[in-house]
């Protein structure tokens, strides 16, 4: 027989491809769209936080990666530190969240019963202080 059957590679093929379409919209689905403002922030050597409240410019509201309605926020955190979840809370907002918006999802973790409240911040360039600022 001097010709290739492809048949094997075909069926490799097919498997791959309905793999990368099963798990593609779960691997872009975890990744969440947002500006965070920027400021000098210290880089924690282990990570603290346990639970990620991520506001979008859309005015979405996620719990590590999940969405959840506003009004059901508080009730999702009591129930995830009642179930020994760790009370630390990060609070990644967009840059155009409004102030007032953080600060009430801030007010509902901590009635829920968060102990530590981390606002999220992209780290500034680290720039070396001039001679003037060296002088002071």
């Amino acid at each position: 027989m001097s010709e290739i059957n492809i048949t094997p590679l075909t069926d490799v093929m097919m498997v791959l491809l309905v793999i990368f379409m099963v798990t593609t919209p779960l691997i872009m689905k975890a990744s969440i769209d947002i500006n965070l403002p920027k400021a000098h922030v210290k880089k924690a050597a282990t990570p603290m936080e346990k639970v990620t409240i991520t506001l979008t410019a859309d005015g979405k509201v996620y719990v590590n990666n999940t969405v959840v309605k506003i009004a059901k926020l508080g009730r999702h955190l009591r129930k995830f530190f009642q179930e020994g979840g760790d009370p630390s809370v990060t609070v990644s907002a967009d840059t155009r969240v409004a102030y007032g918006d953080a600060v009430r999802v801030l007010d509902i973790a901590r009635q829920a019963g968060a102990t530590k409240l981390v606002l999220a911040a992209d780290p500034l360039p680290v720039r070396p202080l001039s001679e003037e600022m060296l002088k002071r």
